[in-house]
């Protein structure tokens, strides 16, 4: 049985309706936490077919969890704002924020240093940088002190590019994030309130996996050039939340885990 280490939580998670914030939202359910979930589509994952339940809401439900969905558009600061104060009014004050929204979601043709469009730019910015900070500027208010965990899911790409140099932006924008967080440990040390990243380094969700030909991901010689010698799983990122969400991690605040199965160690 999986040990409640969160009892009595209140997380939220962004982007939980599919992936990798789908895995962490059951997860800190298993652990005991009542979980609030936010997505721009809440129906994303069971339209990809990633499990046949009626919602992700439902499947914490059936944890014994309370649950509260969301479905906003987080790069914009009022939705943010508004899905935040919802979490806590339903659920109580706020113990972990997991801000996991975003991703690579432009064209890999145009992804480039030299040729991203602005258009791209904006999006890429908006949801991996924006709406992050959005959700840690309305959460922070919220938050327990002493004893609040943010976690924001960043990349590997903010360590090192693609051999080709694509995801110019996106990294760009994870990059951001990073920093971004260290100033928050920073402040809100003082306060009980850490702030750390983890970067997830090849992982194959189902979106991932289907888009891994047309992006030229999910190679056998990508899985080859990794120590572990193979992708990622979702449940290979849980407990890396688990960790810098409980009390197992106290001590540690603005840091990132890299989870990547040695991803980067070999030099080519």
């Amino acid at each position: 049985m999986t040990n409640r280490r969160l009892e009595g939580k209140v997380a939220i998670v962004t982007g939980a309706a599919g992936g990798m914030g789908r895995g962490y939202a059951l997860h800190l359910a298993k652990l005991g936490a009542d979980v609030a979930i936010f997505d721009k589509d809440l129906d994303a994952g069971k339209h990809a077919g990633e499990y046949e339940a009626e919602s992700v809401a439902q499947e914490i439900r059936d944890l014994g969890q309370r649950v509260v969905a969301v479905q906003a558009d987080l790069s914009r600061r009022e939705e943010a704002q508004a899905a935040v104060e919802q979490a806590a009014r339903e659920l109580g004050s706020i113990d972990i924020l997991v801000n996991n929204a975003g991703g690579a979601i432009t064209p890999a043709e145009r992804s480039y240093a030299t040729t991203s469009p602005d258009d791209d730019m904006a999006l890429l910015i908006n949801v991996n940088f924006l709406s992050a900070v959005y959700c840690c500027q309305a959460a922070v208010p919220l938050m327990n002190r002493p004893g609040g965990a943010i976690i924001n899911i960043v990349t590997f790409g903010a360590f090192a590019g693609d051999s080709k140099g694509k995801y110019a932006v996106y990294s760009g924008a994870k990059a951001a994030l990073l920093t971004y967080t260290r100033h928050l440990a920073v402040e809100l040390g003082p306060i009980g309130i850490r702030a750390n990243c983890v970067a997830p380094g090849l992982i194959h969700t189902p979106r991932v996996a289907a888009a891994a030909a047309a992006r030229g991901m999910g190679t056998s010689d990508q899985a080859g050039a990794i120590p572990l010698r193979r992708f990622g799983k979702v449940e290979d990122m849980v407990g890396a939340i688990e960790f810098l969400g409980s009390d197992m991690s106290n001590y540690i605040t603005g840091e990132c885990i890299r989870v990547t199965g040695g991803l980067g160690l070999i030099s080519l």
